[in-house]
């Protein structure tokens, strides 16, 4: 079987040609003198520009440079001109060579950025990947936000297609950092792990339970419409609003829940302004 060989040139490479060639040039430069210093100021200045910027920027401003350079060197040539090329402390030969040795190395940077920006760019897409690969919330083992988004999709689209309904149920911790700030991270993470025991046993097997952000849950009760809904809320708020400690003390707790009921003869289809009607209830009512 033949091989395929990766023949993109990594950034470790194009960093270690770029810092070469600026090293020999450079010390070819300083030995011209001021002007050679001067020169040796530009082109990093160039490079530099070129790492930040890109390549685009970086080029069209080289250019610019030796346009302006060649110029002044055109109008020194000229019989009327009181100056002239040979005052120059650096031969035109060298001129050339520099400008040349100009483009290059800003080239060699500019796609020294466009590696490390796409290095980026795949890194976060990756991650984000990563995010919604691990579907499960450790601390509760509901599902998280991303599981969430797409299986309301799915199930709106389900009832689109086949008629029925399903019920989003939103729960809102109040004072969750409070909490934090309180009792610590540990009785935090008790809380969240017992919150979610009652909650399982009080909802079915078929329902979806998710944790869709730090102090918020939902529940996702299918082939249900509004008419249990309160039988629902009054079940959780007994079951859920006094809170063990693991010290055994009791706590009272509050919270803010919202529902909406999807049907199919809703004016949206998009489940993230489903979430945000449900959400803007909440700040209303309490569980």
């Amino acid at each position: 079987m033949k091989k395929h060989f990766d023949v993109e040139i990594r950034p470790l490479i194009l960093f270690a040609l770029l810092l070469l060639g600026m090293q020999i040039t450079l010390f070819l430069l300083l030995q011209e003198g001021r002007t050679g210093l001067l020169m040796s100021a530009f082109l990093t200045g160039f490079v530099v520009l070129s790492l930040v910027a890109g390549p685009l920027v970086g080029l069209f401003s080289s250019v610019l440079f030796i346009f302006i350079i060649g110029t002044i060197l055109v109008y020194m040539a000229l019989p009327s001109s009181s100056l002239s090329v040979e005052t120059l402390s650096m031969p035109l030969s060298h001129l050339l060579g520099y400008g040349f040795s100009l483009l290059i190395f800003v080239l060699l940077a500019g796609q020294l950025h466009e590696r490390i920006a796409g290095q980026g760019r795949l890194t976060r897409q990756l991650q984000e990947e990563l995010r919604q690969f691990v579907a499960v919330d450790t601390e509760t083992g509901f599902d998280n936000k991303y599981r969430m988004a797409m299986e309301l999709e799915a199930e709106m689209k389900r009832i689109d297609r086949y008629g029925g309904a399903f019920t989003l149920v939103l729960i809102q911790i109040d004072f969750f950092n409070e909490f934090l700030k309180l009792y610590g991270e540990k009785e935090q993470k008790h809380l969240l792990h017992s919150l979610a025991d009652t909650m399982q046993t009080i909802i079915r097997s078929t329902d979806r339970k998710f944790r869709y952000a730090t102090d918020r849950f939902a529940l996702l009760l299918t082939h249900t419409n509004d008419t249990s809904i309160e039988t629902v809320y009054d079940k959780l708020a007994s079951a859920i609003k006094h809170h063990q400690l693991l010290n055994e003390k009791y706590i009272t707790l509050s919270f803010r829940a919202g529902h909406a009921v999807y049907n199919g003869h809703a004016k949206t289809t998009d489940h993230a302004i489903l979430v945000s009607q449900v959400e803007s209830e909440m700040v209303a009512r309490e569980l």
